[in-house]
């Protein structure tokens, strides 16, 4: 198997948060940015949002190493988190769907500074309660705040209709964005010639189900590696239109033995994969060898004379994942088993050591 570059991408941008859920996460991240002086932006809003849900231990870990002073933020490096954890798709697409988020989130502190003003509440008292709220723990202490907050308020409840509405229609604004941003994800993550997930994608569920696996201590997914035999041959012999057939049709017979949380993904040039969830290596065993047969079976044969051109044929490994080893070792033992299936002769399935 080729070496694959390592890529991590981590919980959607945009998760489906009650209204508590949310009001709580802003409320912290806010003030965070305003103490460190960042700039409230697209990018460090939706890092910070995202490191107060804890959503992601390593993104935990990257952000509170720059609040404990171990390292310094700049823009730069705050993009990289961003591609990294939260979103990879194409920079085009991400560009201009920062800068529609950026409208959305200006517009709305504008309407919240807006009333400030007109509130008449000083810039001073303004930061003290800003910094009481970031401390607020308990549902009293921030209760108490908002009572001091509108004890200083002269116009708000004039006003609150208004910033009713604004926020009304950011959070529509929201909600199309956040649909913007799933349907650019999704694409980045298919493989187009076959449907199926691609290595990207592929990556990011493995990460997923080794987290989730060990946060549980529960080994209880399994692996099973494609790897298609001869197939340079067939490109040699009939052309890279028929081997792209080949291809596109085993992308469909995975995704017609794949159910539920299963993932089935083209992770190299004929080399595909299936991840099992809440599945044991004897039922994944099975799948394989039904797989292996239903492949035997595909034909592809030329319209005009019926004359087949290609016979398919597939050897497989099988793997359970075990705690404490890394993606890379899972994967490798799965891959040891493919390999070991073509040294026997091709067309067979291997259990993994």
């Amino acid at each position: 198997m080729k070496e694959q570059k390592e890529e991590s991408a981590s919980p959607a941008l945009f998760h489906p948060d009650t209204p508590d859920q949310a009001g709580e996460f802003f409320r912290l991240a806010i003030p965070l940015l305003a103490k460190h002086q960042l700039p409230i932006n697209p990018v460090n809003f939706s890092l910070f949002y995202n490191y107060m849900a804890g959503r992601d231990a390593r993104l935990r870990e990257k952000v509170d190493r720059f609040l404990e002073g171990q390292a310094a933020w700049s823009q730069e490096d705050a993009d990289k988190l961003f591609r990294r954890f939260l979103y990879s798709c194409d920079g085009e697409v991400l560009q201009d769907l920062r800068e529609e988020l950026l409208a959305i989130v200006a517009q709305t502190i504008g309407a919240l500074v807006d009333l400030a003003g007109k509130a008449a509440v000083s810039n001073e008292k303004l930061e003290q309660h800003i910094n009481r709220l970031a401390k607020s723990e308990k549902a009293e202490d921030v209760l108490a705040v908002v009572t001091d907050i509108m004890s200083d308020t002269r116009v708000l409840a004039m006003e609150s209709q208004r910033l009713e509405s604004q926020m009304t229609t950011s959070s529509d604004e929201m909600e199309r964005l956040r649909d913007e941003l799933e349907s650019a994800k999704q694409v980045a993550y298919i493989d187009v010639l076959t449907g199926v997930f691609n290595r990207r994608g592929f990556d990011q569920t493995q990460d997923h189900l080794i987290a989730d696996a060990e946060r549980r201590r529960a080994a209880n997914f399994s692996l099973i590696l494609v790897d298609l035999d001869h197939f340079k041959k067939i490109n040699d012999t009939h052309g890279h239109l028929v081997g792209d057939k080949v291809l596109s049709a085993i992308g469909k017979l995975l995704k017609t033995h794949t159910k539920g949380s299963d993932c089935s993904a083209r992770i190299g040039g004929d080399e595909f994969a299936l991840l099992l969830p809440e599945t044991s290596i004897t039922s994944a065993f099975s799948l394989a060898e039904n797989l292996r047969k239903n492949i035997k079976k595909l034909v592809l044969k030329r319209p005009s004379t019926g004359e087949t051109l290609v016979d398919v044929s597939a050897s497989m490994g099988v793997a359970a994942f075990r705690l404490g080893e890394s993606s890379h070792e899972f994967l490798d033992r799965c891959d040891k088993a493919m390999y070991r299936a073509k040294k026997l002769g091709t067309g067979r399935v291997i259990l993994a050591d």
